[in-house]
This record gives structure tokens, C-alpha cells and sequence, in this order.
């Protein structure tokens, strides 16, 4: 998933994958089963804290009803289904869709954990895990009382397929058999004859291979109910028709999301949501200052307000030293590493001594500080972060405290014939966090020589141009949050070069290895999971030696709170963001 870039944390989801199969099944023992329910029971605590140390807010039993505020810093890119692939879309949009499986609404890692939502289940696979099957619950309704059906969930995996739709995941057009040729819904209204609907209540997909995560592939938006009569094409982004908990009483982009319940929801369906709100509102493009101050001071609705994204940089200092307001920030873990994004298709960048010297220079402690401080997360050196399994420790480009070393940047900068230097553009969001994080990288890459342009591009429209090979420029402010737990939709989906596409493309670095994609495919083809986790890890050092990317910050997210929110913790599959289905309102 794309990690939003702006304030405090990313346009959300952006995960991408590789022509391969996706090894390694996540099959919940009994430990990790416990663990779990021994974090859900956290959330029924008050001023709890979590396995992952997340502090959650509220000192009271939460009631149902009221209207809880979100302020957002941020615009939301996409809300149809089929193109929802940042965590902070991912992260409203399951308030408003339910998908055939979905995350553990719970702290830490349990929190990564895949549950069933829409299906019994999460998934049968057979033929060596060439098809899978899955029931719907009974009683799911969509918000106008008519059952959610086994065709509204293909045609809604069917629509992912038209080019009027791109930016969304290409799990289906990969894997689904047939998916090479089909074109989508509008063109080839006969359907995908790999997506079979025996009855009612049972789903039935076919693969050109065998893909042992396919039931946490379906957790993804693209993977929501759509009914056909419903679909207005481009405009079901404006207002996808709901089988959660809440519906889209009005829209204004850029400005105002207001979701009120949906009455044909049934919580005895959902084991995630919890509907307490009878409403949320959630106002968008904020200041993120205000946003701060607002929460800071938590007077009136705001006593009932969250903010979408990370405290700022400049409050963090008031709230961690003001007891009162500290116990209302929530610190949350996740599995994403932002880095810079180099396009290694521009001239001189196809030189790797260029990106290399990229590399040493930039000054990954000034980026961080721009997002807070030590309390945003910790300086990265690898793609792979920590907490992903898979991740092997290594440092190839190091310098004293995270500050850049542009000394050997400019040495490999005249190595590569370029001693006087040389002019980039850099895209980044037309947010204040994301100029903050321009002027860090042009700081940096101007001590060694290395004069930087920053490209400021509308929010709303961020990952849509950047997304585009023939309008992204030479550097990006980009990130990653893998779909699920696992390198398998890390490394395929940034780095696999035969999947760059003209739009909604993922592979930003547009970096393409044959050899890389070669092991890209020896390891998906891995029947063991444990030696595809060990090898992914050692590809991710064989990529960094090509420097299509510089990793800065792995990150942490801390979110304040209003004083009357109970169940708030941090997500690790929304970059440690508040998972907003559990959020309710005490009197």
C-alpha cells in the first residue's frame, strides 16, 4: 500500500504485486489465537495499554451514539473499492465496505492477523491452492436492505480490471486465470469466467497459480461487494453504496466525509466493526497546526474529535511533557518504511554511482525531524523494516547519526563525471509536511552539490501523478505498507520491472533488474515459507546495492485524541494510525 506522504503519515495504501505466487500461508496457531484474544480484551479496558506499548484513550465504557470528529490533515484519494490503495483511505473505507476477510481490529501485532468479515471464513484452498472458496455470512445487507450476494463481490473484483479504474492492487489481474485478457465490466459485460457464483452465498476463484496468502489478499477494498446497478463507473468514487456500518450521507472532496449509520448493518454479521457513532464526520485539508491545537485544547465537539494523521513536529515537545494531554496520545507500530524514490529510467540517475551518491547524502535524521523526532520512528537502513518478517540488518550507506555523508557523495558524484554537480526535481504532496520534507532532502543533496526543485502536487491527486511514469520527475517522497505481513508484497510490487504500467503504477523508482526479477519469481515458486522470508531478505540487500530507493524512516505513529474517545490504539496495517471501526464516544 502507498504510505501517504504528507503531515504525519502517507496517502495509505499502496501494495503491489509480483508475477508470482505469494508463499507462505498465515495460519494462526494457537499462541498467536490467544494473543489475540487477549488484545481485543484490552480494548474493553480503560486507559489500557497494548501489547506494542500503545497507550489507549478514554477513562470510561463507551455508549452508542453521538457523532465522532476526524480531523484530517490530508484529503482521502479514493473511496471506490477498486481504487483504494493508501492506508488512510483503506483505514475510513472499512467503516463504509466489509471485504471477504479483513485485519484483527486490535494494537500490535495481533493486529495483523487476517479474520474473516464478509465470508465464514478465510478461504478453502484446493488444487494445490489454485482455487479458493468462500461463503458469505447470511444476514449481510447492503445499505439499501438487499442481501450482499456472491455476484456483487465478482462484479466488484471484475470492475478492478477497467482502465477507467487504475491506481488499485493488481492481486486480480495477476493471479485470477484469464486475467491477462479481460478488460472489465464496461467492456466485457459477459465477466471473468475465473470468478465462479455456484449460489447465492459461495464464491469461487480459479488462479493461474498457486497462492497460498490468496486469503489475505482478500482483505483488500478490491475485494468489496458491488452491486451492478450501483456502479456509476469514475463517479463511485464520489459514493460507493455501503455494506458496513455507516453509509455516505454527503461528500465534498477536499473538504467534508460525512458517514451516518446504515440501518441494514448487523453487528451480529461483524466481529470488527463495533458502530458505536451514530455519525462521524470527517473534515479534510486541515491545518495540520490547527489540527493540533484543536485537540490540545479538546473543547467542545473536539472533545469528541481524533486527528487522521500524526501530531506535527512542533507539538510534539507540549504534549509528551503535559501529563494530562499525554495520556490522551496514542503510539501505534506499523510495518512501513518511507524512503526516496529515485527514478532510475532519467538521465543521469540510470547512473548507480549517481543514486549511490543520492544515497550518502541525504540526511535521514532531518527528514524524520520534520515528522516529530525519535517519536515518528526510527532512522531506516533497509527496505525491509523490523517488524516485516524477513528483515536482515544491514547499513550500505552509512553515515555519523543518520546525517548524511557528503563527502562520499560528491566522490562518487565525480566518479560518475559529474563533479560539478547537477539539477533535480523532486515531487512531493502540497502539504505542509510534505514541503517540510522537500526542503530536508534539498538541504541535504545541496551539500553535495546536488541542486534540488520541489514539485508541490495536490494531495487528492498525489499517487495518481507520481503513479504515472510519464509525468513523475526524477525524485519522490514516497513510502510502503505492505498489503500483509510479509515481503511477498514488498519487494515484488516496488522492484518487480515487468510490472510497470502507464498508470496507478507502483514501481515509482521504475527500477527493472532481470536478475532481480528472476529471483523475484525463484522465490514465489519457494515452497517454504521460512526459506522464502530468509531469501526475500537477502534480495532486499541486493537491490539496495542498486540504490533505486534511499529507506529513512521506519515508522511509528503517535495520534492525540480528544478526552471523551474510548477504544483508540494504533493499527499496524494503517501505518500505526487509530483503526477508526473501534473508536466510540463516553458521556
Amino acid at each position: 500500500m502507498g504510505t501517504w506522504m504528507g503531515t504525519g503519515t502517507e496517502p495509505g495504501t499502496a501494495a503491489r504485486a509480483s508475477a508470482a505466487a505469494r508463499p507462505g500461508t498465515r495460519r494462526r496457531t494457537r499462541r498467536a489465537a490467544a494473543a489475540l484474544a487477549a488484545a481485543l480484551g484490552l480494548l474493553s479496558a480503560a486507559a489500557c495499554t497494548g501489547p506494542d506499548g500503545t497507550a489507549a484513550a478514554g477513562d470510561a465504557a463507551a455508549v452508542r451514539g453521538g457523532t465522532l470528529h476526524v480531523l484530517s490533515s490530508i484529503d482521502l484519494e479514493h473511496l471506490d473499492p477498486a481504487r483504494a490503495y493508501v492506508t488512510s483511505t483503506q483505514d475510513v473505507g472499512r467503516l463504509i465496505y466489509r471485504t471477504l476477510t479483513t485485519f484483527a481490529p486490535a494494537p500490535g501485532p495481533a493486529g495483523g492477523q487476517i479474520v474473516p468479515d464478509l465470508a465464514t471464513d478465510t478461504g478453502r484452498p484446493s488444487d494445490g491452492a489454485r482455487t479458493w472458496t468462500f461463503t458469505l455470512k447470511e444476514g449481510v445487507k447492503f445499505e439499501d436492505g438487499r442481501p450482499v450476494t456472491s455476484r456483487d463481490v465478482k462484479y466488484g473484483v471484475e470492475r478492478t480490471f477497467a482502465a477507467e479504474l487504475p491506481e488499485g492492487p493488481p492481486y486480480a489481474r495477476l493471479w485470477l486465470a484469464g486475467g491477462e485478457s479481460y478488460h472489465g465490466p464496461y467492456r466485457d459485460p459477459a465477466g471473468l469466467a475465473s470468478i465462479e457464483t455456484p449460489d447465492e452465498r459461495t464464491v469461487v476463484f480459479r488462479l493461474n497459480r498457486p497462492v497460498s496468502d490468496f486469503g489475505s489478499a482478500v482483505s483488500l477494498p478490491m475485494f468489496a461487494p458491488v452491486p451492478k446497478d450501483k456502479d456509476t463507473g469514475v463517479g463511485y468514487d464520489s459514493r460507493p453504496f455501503s455494506s458496513g456500518p455507516y453509509r455516505i450521507d454527503r461528500f465534498e472532496p477536499k473538504k467534508q466525509l460525512v458517514l451516518v449509520r446504515n440501518p441494514s448493518w448487523d453487528q451480529a454479521t461483524d466481529t470488527v466493526r463495533k458502530g458505536l457513532p451514530d455519525q462521524v464526520v470527517i473534515d479534510l485539508n486541515l491545518d495540520p497546526a490547527v489540527v493540533d491545537q484543536r485537540l490540545i485544547a479538546g473543547q467542545g465537539e473536539d472533545a469528541d474529535a481524533v486527528a487522521l494523521e500524526p501530531i506535527g513536529p512542533a507539538s510534539v515537545g507540549r504534549v509528551v511533557n503535559d501529563p494530562q494531554l499525554k495520556r490522551r496520545l496514542v503510539t501505534g507500530e506499523s510495518i512501513n518504511t518511507r524512503f526516496l524514490g529515485i527514478n532510475t529510467r532519467h538521465k543521469p540517475l540510470d547512473d548507480v554511482r549517481v543514486r549511490q551518491a543520492i544515497a550518502y547524502a541525504l540526511d535521514k535524521d532531518a527528514l524524520r525531524t520534520t515528522r516529530g523526532g525519535p517519536i515518528a520512528g526510527d532512522l531506516a537502513t533497509t527496505l525491509l523494516p523490523p517488524t516485516l518478517p524477513g528483515h536482515a540488518a544491514e547499513d550500505p550507506y552509512p553515515s555519523p547519526d543518520g546525517k548524511g555523508d557528503p563527502a562520499k557523495a560528491r566522490a562518487l558524484l565525480a566518479e560518475a563525471g559529474r563533479a560539478s554537480g547537477l539539477e533535480l526535481t523532486l515531487d512531493t504532496p502540497a502539504t505542509a509536511g510534505g514541503k517540510a520534507q522537500g526542503e530536508a532532502v534539498q538541504a541535504a543533496l545541496a551539500r553535495a552539490g546536488i541542486t534540488v526543485r520541489i514539485n508541490e502536487i495536490a494531495s487528492s491527486a498525489f499517487y495518481s501523478t507520481v503513479g504515472s511514469p510519464h509525468r513523475e520527475h526524477d525524485l519522490v517522497i514516497d513510502g510502503w505498507t505492505p498489503d500483509w505481513p510479509g515481503a511477498s508484497t514488498y519487494l515484488p510490487i516496488l522492484f518487480d520491472g515487468r510490472q510497470i504500467t502507464a498508470e496507478g503504477n507502483n514501481n515509482r523508482a521504475q527500477y527493472d533488474s532481470a536478475e532481480v526479477n528472476a529471483r523475484l519469481d525463484e522465490i514465489a515458486a519457494t515452497g517454504d515459507p521460512a526459506a522464502a522470508r530468509s531469501a526475500y531478505g537477502e534480495l532486499a540487500k541486493r537491490i539496495m546495492r542498486d540504490a533505486p530507493v534511499v529507506p529513512f524512516l521506519w515508522d511509528k505513529a503517535a495520534v492525540l485524541v480528544g478526552p471523551h474517545v474510548t477504544g483508540a490504539y494504533g493499527h499496524t496495517a494503517f501505518v500505526g494510525r487509530l483503526d477508526l471501526v473501534s473508536l466510540g464516544l463516553h458521556r
